[in-house]
């Protein structure tokens, strides 16, 4: 008997494929534009920053050679006194209401520095929010905003409207949300000097106690002549 699963991965996919394409090469004709972008995809940012959620995601970083690094990130998120950042051989973010930080170190164990108190979780999402608007809106905005409105998650491309060195989300941006939960499902920068690309393969909406468990794993380099790849496994999630 089938689990159903076939064709929700084909469907998965295929979606993937499709919106790449249209961030590489196009823009589906159903997409919205301008300040209503804008300010739907500011507030699914917002949306995604309130909800609870465990993100395992597949982290590939692409030079313009073709080398690539590859790691496995974890996005941890309760509201409003968790939300922790696994992978990369560090965990950055608040546990318990307080500020963490961990690096991994060459023997394989874990740094971590504790703050008192986190600042206030909803100004935290507020002036995140309002560091973004900065970008997004006005009369010459940084970036301006396409609304990918029939896609299957809840995708966004932004595309820099404005020359400058170092732009913060290079010359073109794509962020996909999962419709029903707001988690992040596919984010892909293009910067001149590489490609990032985040996605998902699981994503859940319970926290468990081990997922907050925060430990950095040092990861292992693996790789052929030519090609370095690192990957970072995160913390167990137990189960």
């Amino acid at each position: 008997m089938s689990d159903g699963r076939g064709p929700v991965a084909v469907a998965l996919l295929f979606f993937v494929g499709a919106c790449v394409a249209a961030f590489t090469i196009g823009t589906p004709s159903r997409s919205l534009r301008g300040e209503a972008a804008a300010q739907t995809f500011l507030t699914t940012w917002r949306q995604s920053r309130m909800a609870t959620f465990v993100v395992d995601s597949d982290y590939t970083r692409t030079l313009p050679d073709g080398n690539k690094l590859q790691q496995t990130v974890r996005v941890v998120q309760q509201p409003p006194d968790n939300r922790l950042i696994i992978g990369l051989g560090s965990v950055a973010g608040r546990l318990g209401g307080k500020i963490l930080r961990c690096a991994s170190t060459p023997g394989g164990s874990s740094n971590c520095i504790t703050a008192e108190a986190a600042p206030d979780y909803t100004t935290d999402v507020d002036r995140e929010i309002a560091g973004l608007e900065v970008y997004l809106r006005g009369d010459r905005p940084l970036y301006r905003v396409i609304d990918f409105a029939d896609s299957v998650d809840h995708c966004f491309r932004l595309d820099l409207a404005v020359a400058i060195p170092s732009p913060p989300y290079g010359d073109h941006a794509l962020f996909c949300f999962d419709r029903s939960n707001f988690a992040p499902s596919l984010t892909v920068i293009e910067r001149v000097e590489a490609t990032d690309r985040t996605q998902a393969k699981v994503i859940r909406t319970t926290v468990a106690a081990d997922d907050l468990h925060a430990t950095a794993d040092p990861g292992a380099l693996v790789g052929v002549p030519g090609q370095t790849t690192s990957t970072t496994t995160p913390a167990s999630s137990g189960g």
